[in-house]
């Protein structure tokens, strides 16, 4: 098995026991049952004959089944009577948030409560409207791109309205405030986008390691020298709604935008001639999820865009890396991501739903996230006083501490989700040079649109 396929498998590894215990407590494989043979089980979870029988080891250590020679693999337990909740779930999570160990630990302290785990789509937000409306999540995940898709729509009132907590870190509460301006689901994890960097790669080419006060124009020279045969210098996720709006939101050069609104993507041009010089980044690759991070895994990228949450893939990695903040033009402006807990106001297990809800943003439960994992807990107490216990993690890694100043969301892109999309369609045209400036803001529409785009930005 590929390096890069590593975290993939374990992920896939995680989900089956996931899925085989809720079957088991919910009483789809009752006491006494056989589960279906370790074959059946490799073509379903699409894993290794060694990955099933880890993922039934810990079956067995919880007491939930057991082996018998020659025979199969028996369910010891009652699945009794429970009461169940489903909970709306973002697959990441699994691996950015710890939530099999989370969910586990949930079921140990309620073992009358089942948690039945819903996939929710990503870039779909209507799709997880019309799962509330009809009652098939309880509790859910979201994001901040899909709190603005409800918020636009005016559809926040499908969430039940929560009580902030005073720990968590103030600037998380905005992003997720329904249409009177209270909280409609509480922050859970949250991640800037920053930069990565092979310290191995640098030292081979004598360089400096980036900092604060670096600039774009800074990293493009660095990115230069890096250049390697069977290497590129830098790669990202190059149309995530999570990276390319970083460079709208810098503006560049010494002075104030004026009545030209293409001054305002000026940014996207910088990274459109980056793209395209030769050897420095891999345009058939990093554009999907994981990608950059897997190359940067590989050692065949030296540095990336990525996130905290993103820096759970490269656990374990055999070389040296740091982190450091984003580059600036006019400013050292970086994207704030975040994902917050809400509940079903169509929920028919509201009470239940509500103690899930709080589980997850207590105290126990963020300082688990913040030892076990790269992501950044909601609870600002939690984040700055505790640290991950986890091997080869990042020098600078608490460099967040000192970066909120620079935080912004993209509800200050002066667009709406259904317009960054179609801006989106129009920006892989316009990297592949087969439109200019004007053509790529005709999105935009009006001038009156435009002249507000550029007066926000």
């Amino acid at each position: 098995m590929a390096k890069s396929d590593r975290y993939t498998f374990q992920n896939k590894m995680k989900r089956m026991v996931t899925d085989l215990r809720q079957k088991i407590k919910g009483g789809i494989y009752a006491q006494g049952d056989y589960l279906p043979s370790e074959m059946s089980l490799i073509e379903l979870y699409g894993l290794s004959k060694n990955s099933v029988r880890q993922a039934l080891d810990q079956l067995v250590q919880e007491g939930l089944i057991v082996k018998v020679p020659r025979v199969g693999t028996q369910v010891v337990t009652s699945s009794g009577q429970v009461r169940k909740i489903r909970f709306g779930m973002y697959p990441s999570l699994y691996a950015e948030a710890e939530m099999v160990a989370l969910l586990s630990l949930f079921q140990e302290r309620h073992p009358d409560i089942l948690v039945e785990i819903v996939d929710l789509p990503y870039e779909h937000a209507e799709s997880i409207a019309n799962l509330m409306r009809l009652g098939i999540v309880d509790v859910l995940s979201v994001n901040m791109q899909d709190m603005m898709h409800f918020q636009e729509s005016g559809s926040t009132d499908l969430f039940l309205p929560q009580q902030p907590y005073a720990s968590t870190y103030t600037f998380l509460h905005a992003p997720f405030v329904d249409a009177e301006g209270q909280l409609a689901a509480q922050p859970f994890i949250h991640s800037p986008v920053i930069l990565a960097y092979n310290k191995e790669h640098l030292r081979e080419k004598r360089q400096f390691e980036p900092d604060s006060g670096w600039s774009w124009d800074d990293l493009k020279q660095m990115l230069r020298e890096l250049k390697s045969p069977g290497r590129y210098s830098l790669a990202l996720q190059l149309y995530s709604l999570n990276r390319w709006p970083i460079f709208l939101m810098q503006s560049r050069g010494d002075t104030k935008i004026d009545s030209s609104w293409s001054r305002a993507i000026e940014g996207l041009s910088w990274l459109r001639g980056l793209i395209h010089e030769d050897g420095m980044f891999p345009l058939a690759l990093a554009q999907g999820a994981f990608e950059a991070e897997n190359l940067f895994r590989e050692q065949k990228v030296s540095v990336i865009l990525t996130t905290y949450y993103l820096l759970n893939q490269l656990k374990g990695a055999s070389f040296t890396y740091d982190v450091a903040p984003l580059p600036h033009f006019d400013n050292g402006t970086t994207l704030l991501l975040g994902t917050g807990i809400g509940v079903s106001a169509h929920s028919k297990e509201r009470d239940l739903a509500q103690s899930f809800a709080d589980f997850l943003v207590s105290d126990e439960v963020q300082e688990y996230i913040r030892e076990h994992s790269y992501s950044l807990p909601a609870n600002r107490y939690i984040t700055e006083n505790v640290d991950p216990e986890l091997e080869g993690r990042p020098s600078r890694l608490n460099l967040h501490r000192e970066m909120a100043h620079l935080y912004k969301t993209c509800k200050d892109i002066p667009l709406g989700l259904d317009e960054m999309l179609l801006f989106r369609d129009q920006l892989k045209q316009y990297f592949s040079y087969l439109i200019d400036e004007e053509e790529l803001m005709s999105v935009l529409g009006s001038k009156t649109t435009r002249d507000k785009w550029i007066h926000k930005l």
